[in-house]
């Protein structure tokens, strides 16, 4: 029979934290360590400077508030697990679209071939239901924020 050993270092007491917890606060930190080497590697965070410090400081909130909206539609998408921006955004890169205005109204022809179709379709379902328990006054029309129209199979 094998075993595998993991160790631990830290300053915490025996009365501060028991051995799960620290193993917890450990994984924790490495997951944080990711969502900055997925920062800096494909969000463009890497290096990024203005001899402006305003500047800089805008560039990083507006970066950090693309990011963060990013993760929550891919997590509405794929709700099981966590999605990298270079896998995401091949997936959508994939899927053609334009926009089509009759009247006053503006809908969004969408493209998309097999199994895609679902994923997408329940994935907007998701979004329009998080939207519409978060921010009911999004509503246009119908009380739905869009219209999703299925293709004829």
């Amino acid at each position: 029979m094998e075993y595998e050993f993991d160790a631990y270092v830290t300053d915490l007491g025996m009365e501060e934290a028991n051995t799960w917890q620290v193993a917890e606060l450990y994984r924790g930190r490495g997951d944080m360590k990711n969502v900055f080497d997925e920062l800096k590697n494909h969000w463009g965070f890497k290096g990024f400077c203005s001899k402006d410090r305003i500047v800089t400081e805008m560039a990083a909130r507006l970066l950090t508030l693309t990011y963060n909206y990013w993760n929550l539609f891919l997590r509405l998408m794929e709700p099981s697990r966590h999605v990298e921006a270079f896998q995401g955004r091949r997936w959508f890169l994939l899927i053609a679209a334009r926009l089509v205005k009759s009247g006053r109204e503006l809908k969004a022809k969408v493209s998309v071939i097999g199994d895609w179709w679902r994923m997408v379709s329940n994935g907007y379902a998701r979004v329009c239901a998080w939207l519409d328990s978060t921010v009911p006054q999004l509503t246009f029309g119908g009380g739905r924020v869009l219209a999703l129209e299925l293709p004829d199979d």
